[in-house]
């Protein structure tokens, strides 16, 4: 892994508030959690730590950025994940399968994340979001939703699904593991890989990707220091798919994300 140790100046005050923000809400929440913690309410984890991962989903070189790590629901109604916000619209009684919405963000590049990016114009960010559907069998859970881009930057759609199994959970450790596909459509895979004839250059051909499919697998948890605080950590590893991989972008098939925090116990 390549970590480039020095950051523009304008990711630098993003990072510095981003820091900011995450802490003036984690000690807020913290606080609720105090005063609340025998009563129905917040669950979970809320912490903050570095992030690494790739300046750009198919290239070499990592970013990191502190964040707020999040894995915490509100009366089993309401959730926040590590990039996954959500709300149950519908549940059973056992609150065992829920059918919801939910958004998470799909990071695009700038020219000057990366060698093969040279001349190509930005690809933005983007806010994904649509119907969810979770299943909790105690023994594994499954999740699928179906997305679609927000606020119009590729116009694209995914269908994501997601296999969790729990391998570990004692008054200190809580680990589980995570099976993950991510299912672009061509329009949503153009936007992020694909050449136009105005970006092509001889070192760069022109192209146009259809959909294809990413895997993940991802492995995350908790360690309890005591009643109230702990060590979170996790790690993912995706293969991106063919249809991808075949962009002159593209340096690496692999995009792997790595995160390491302390947070406390709501």
């Amino acid at each position: 892994m390549s970590v480039k140790p020095r950051l523009p100046s304008a990711t630098a005050r993003k990072i510095g508030s981003v820091i900011v923000v995450s802490m003036s809400f984690l000690v807020g929440l913290a606080v609720h959690a105090e005063n609340t913690r025998d009563s129905p309410g917040w669950n979970g984890t809320a912490g903050v730590g570095p992030i690494a991962f790739p300046r750009y989903v198919g290239g070499k070189h990592f970013r990191i950025w502190p964040i707020p790590l999040l894995s915490i629901n509100y009366n089993d109604t309401f959730y926040v994940e590590l990039q996954r916000v959500g709300v149950y619209v519908f549940a059973s009684d056992d609150k065992k399968a829920g059918l919801g919405m939910a958004v998470e963000p799909r990071f695009g590049y700038s020219s000057g994340d990366g060698i093969r990016l040279r001349g190509m114009a930005t690809r933005r960010d983007s806010l994904e979001g649509g119907p969810t559907f979770d299943w909790d069998f105690d023994v594994v859970a499954i999740s699928v939703a179906w997305f679609r881009d927000l606020d119009r930057s590729s116009r694209g759609q995914s269908l994501r699904a997601a296999i969790y199994a729990p391998i570990l959970k004692n008054e200190t450790w809580e680990i589980g593991t995570l099976l993950a596909a991510d299912s672009m459509n061509g329009r949503l895979a153009n936007y992020y890989f694909g050449v136009t004839e105005s970006e092509a250059t001889a070192r760069r051909r022109r192209y146009r990707p259809g959909g294809g499919t990413n895997i993940s697998l991802g492995l995350s948890g908790t360690y309890r220091l005591n009643k109230g605080h702990a060590v979170m950590f996790g790690l993912n590893a995706s293969r991106l798919s063919n249809s991808v991989t075949g962009s002159p972008l593209v340096e690496t098939r692999h995009a792997d994300m790595f995160y390491l925090g302390y947070g406390w116990i709501l």
